[in-house]
């Protein structure tokens, strides 16, 4: 909104007058009007208030919010400062989004017609099982992971990069649910639709990476739970089963899914361009926050190395590269995200 303000010549005796700001007054003296982005997203966080929740101050969300966010340790003069590089709103995500759903439902339909899964060799099949379809429990995972970051973010810029987040997680469901009964129906003879939870579950390859979600959703302190799922689980995990198995389904000749692999791998890279600012921002607001993301980080450096390892190991399986070859290529892009504000991961 805009308002008002009355200017009267010094010693003239003149007429007060009304000057309307040139901009809005919610982003204070900002010198400039506000982009869309800024306009759309600016001051939506209902829960920053005192109480946080306009309820009571004991109820149990407002004890949450004091206790797992509000007596964080990271310190920020500003939160409304943040800005995500890619500037996403709703109707530029839905615009972005429908133009990759009309990429993929493209290629769904071009290699049915060319009836690409009948003909997959069985160690392709036998690697789809594997690391492919049981990644729907991952990517739901993923998506309460991404949630929690955001009903808990501190400042609505962030809350809103979370948000589009978490969408993606739901896009990535969907379409391995989406394979899976694409899988099943040419294949009935199989497990598809039907072993994954097994996999997921009993896989020796799959427990660390399952390990590391399952204590990831109890991180309830939400600078814990922004290291655990921003700085740990989710570029790991998208890392090993969108960046490096799309590559070793291509070896496998499983195209289809190594590109609807590449295309995912759009999402993921969003993530990590929001995020990476995110920690510019706070190493800026305060250097003290890294040695607290540090802290955090120690903790998880471990979990973080065995998801390497083992997801490593788990896309072996296609017949490509070794288990060195993909773990340095994931621990790389792990380095990458984190090492410019001075974090560190350690050795593995």
């Amino acid at each position: 909104m805009t308002t008002e303000r009355t200017v009267t010549s010094p010693g003239t005796g003149a007429k007060p007058r009304t000057r309307r700001l040139k901009t809005w007054t919610a982003f204070g003296d900002l010198g400039r009007r506000p982009s869309e982005y800024e306009i759309l997203t600016h001051g939506l966080n209902h829960t920053t208030g005192q109480p946080p929740l306009e309820l009571g101050p004991d109820v149990h969300g407002n004890r949450w919010l004091r206790e797992h966010r509000d007596a964080m340790r990271l310190k920020v003069g500003d939160w409304n400062a943040f800005r995500d590089p890619d500037a996403v709103t709703y109707g530029s995500y839905v615009a972005m989004q429908d133009d990759q759903e009309t990429y993929v439902e493209g290629l769904l339909e071009r290699f049915d017609r060319e009836n690409h899964d009948a003909g997959l060799p069985d160690q392709a099949l036998d690697f789809l099982a594997l690391t492919v379809t049981p990644c729907r429990y991952l990517a739901h995972a993923e998506q309460m992971l991404s949630a929690y970051v955001q009903q808990l973010a501190p400042t609505s810029y962030v809350a809103t990069a979370a948000t589009f987040q978490t969408a993606d997680q739901l896009r990535r469901v969907q379409l391995i649910a989406y394979r899976t009964t694409q899988l099943r129906r040419t294949f009935p003879q199989r497990t598809f639709g039907t072993g994954e939870r097994a996999t997921w579950e009993g896989n020796p390859g799959w427990q660390p990476v399952r390990e590391a979600v399952e204590h990831a959703l109890v991180e309830f302190d939400w600078d814990r739970a922004v290291v655990a799922t921003q700085l740990v689980v989710k570029p790991i995990a998208d890392l090993l089963f969108l960046q490096q198995l799309g590559h070793e389904l291509a070896a496998a000749r499983a195209t289809l899914d190594g590109l609807i692999a590449e295309n995912l791998w759009l999402d993921a890279q969003r993530s990590r361009r929001w995020t990476g600012a995110l920690l510019r921002f706070l190493a800026d607001a305060d250097p003290a926050n890294v040695g607290v993301l540090q802290g955090h980080l120690r903790e998880w450096a471990s979990r973080g190395h065995a998801m390497v390892a083992a997801g490593a190991s788990l896309l072996t399986q296609g017949g490509g590269r070794s288990s060195a070859q993909i773990a340095d290529a994931v621990t790389e892009g792990w380095r990458e995200l984190i090492e410019p504000v001075g974090l560190t991961v350690g050795p593995a």
